[in-house]
């Protein structure tokens, strides 16, 4: 199968993979590991005043974000879909935003392989509060063609370049 067909393929199994990853998060939530998570989440508010916060992954979302991802695993390996990276993507390289509903984002963009060839991006956004131990919707996937990220990125580095 070609890289393009592949391509074609994967954003047709857009709503499937999005699927897994709402019924991921949503058997999450449904068990005693989430409470105990959520628990975990309260004892370390002083996450986000240290010299940690942006640096290691807050453990209970990270560890949150890997569960939620249990159904899209399998979804993406049927396709035969890797990652050169751990799931859901290198932390280092995630960004954190607010939107304007003051909701937090954490954004990874995780490169997908089939054999030895890179297919797209994946986008993943977890939308959460840093105040409370939830993330208020599913994961929210985006699938990008690698061209489209790269000329995303160089628009973005020109503007960058602009405002210096």
């Amino acid at each position: 199968m070609s890289s393009k067909d592949l391509l074609q393929q994967i954003k047709n199994s857009h709503s499937l993979l999005q699927a897994s990853l709402d019924r991921g998060w949503q058997e999450f939530q449904q068990t005693e590991t989430f409470a105990i998570t959520n628990l975990l989440s309260e004892q370390i508010n002083w996450w986000y005043s240290s010299q940690y916060f942006g640096v290691i992954p807050n453990p209970p979302h990270w560890y949150a974000s890997q569960l939620s991802g249990k159904y899209f695993l399998i979804e993406v390996g049927k396709l035969g879909i890797y990652f050169d990276t751990v799931f859901p993507g290198d932390f280092s390289e995630s960004e954190e935003f607010v939107r304007e509903d003051s909701l937090d984002v954490r954004r990874f963009q995780i490169k997908a392989f089939h054999q030895t060839e890179p297919v797209c991006i994946l986008q993943l956004d977890y939308i959460h509060k840093h105040e409370k131990f939830y993330f208020i919707y599913p994961p929210q996937l985006t699938i990008f063609e690698l061209q489209a990220i790269d000329e995303i990125n160089t628009r973005f580095r020109f503007s960058e370049n602009l405002l210096i």
